[in-house]
């Protein structure tokens, strides 16, 4: 994907500085949320800009859990539709949770992966409807342009935010929980990962490990780094480059984003690596 020009990413900048003093020029920023808890912690990091003067407008769909249209101030909110119903979205999350909670944890190492692969294949496939139904949409984007925002803010587990970007020719920045394997904030947002040191997410294992603990976690990273995919990304690839009219690599787009706001105990992190980090449960956020 093309480099942004030099005025988008210094506006970009800007804006995220504003986002640690209390007066400043305001900006305008867009938002491509998810659900649950990556809304959670995405909307701490929106409640600081808020209260610092910048105008946020969350762009979210029809049928939707946690962004509630009629509810969420003090947040511009910009609906677009969907195919999908929001009783079609509660059972979707309803199944996962249930499998997620109570199926997964009695499957073997093996089983383990193929079903969360299976899980996240699924969202991808139901996220990529709904970021169709948003940049197909001629007048939404048409809309969405003479705004005239000045960056687009969104959680990296969750494709379309970058695509948006580069339509409307603005910068974009992530904020993250964790991906499957680090993956993400691996390759993508640089962040530094050694498998002796920082623990897989969502398995039992801590930054204090036994040798054998951690030739185990070694195990995981390379099953993730090798043969796991947090979303579909042929499928992604395909639709990115049927939209720009020329061959887009979803992850190399994701090489583009301004910042990531990565969020992980203090612990787990090297202290010679220089990244946004990000405190939802406090409301904190430090460059």
């Amino acid at each position: 994907m093309n480099k942004l020009n030099y005025s988008n990413w210094v506006s970009a900048l800007l804006v995220l500085q504003l986002c640690c003093i209390s007066c400043g020029s305001c900006g305008k920023v867009l938002v491509w949320p998810m659900e649950y808890s990556h809304w959670i912690n995405l909307k701490a990091l929106l409640d600081g800009l808020v209260q610092r003067g910048h105008e946020v407008t969350v762009l979210t769909p029809s049928a939707t859990d946690f962004v509630d249209p009629g509810n969420s101030s003090p947040f511009h909110v910009e609906v677009f539709p969907v195919e999908i119903t929001p009783e079609d979205l509660a059972s979707f999350f309803e199944n996962w949770i249930t499998l997620w909670s109570y199926e997964v944890p009695k499957l073997s190492a093996f089983e383990h992966g193929r079903v969360v692969q299976e899980i996240l294949q699924n969202y991808s496939r139901f996220v990529k409807q709904q970021c169709e139904s948003a940049v197909l949409n001629k007048d939404l984007m048409k809309t969405l342009k003479d705004a005239k925002y000045e960056v687009i803010i969104s959680d990296a587990i969750c494709p379309c935010a970058e695509l948006m970007a580069e339509i409307l020719g603005i910068p974009f920045v992530y904020s993250l929980r964790f991906s499957m394997g680090n993956t993400l904030e691996k390759y993508c947002g640089g962040l530094i990962s050694p498998p002796s040191y920082v623990p897989v997410p969502l398995t039992v294992l801590t930054d204090k490990m036994t040798f054998m603990e951690r030739v185990k976690n070694m195990l995981f990273f390379i099953y993730f780094d090798f043969w796991f995919e947090n979303f579909d990304v042929k499928d992604w690839d395909q639709f990115y480059s049927d939209v720009l009219g020329k061959s887009v690599h979803l992850l190399l787009t994701k090489h583009c984003a301004m910042f990531w706001d990565i969020n992980r105990k203090a612990r787990q992190l090297l202290a010679l690596q220089e990244h946004l980090v990000g405190n939802s449960a406090h409301g904190t956020f430090q460059l």
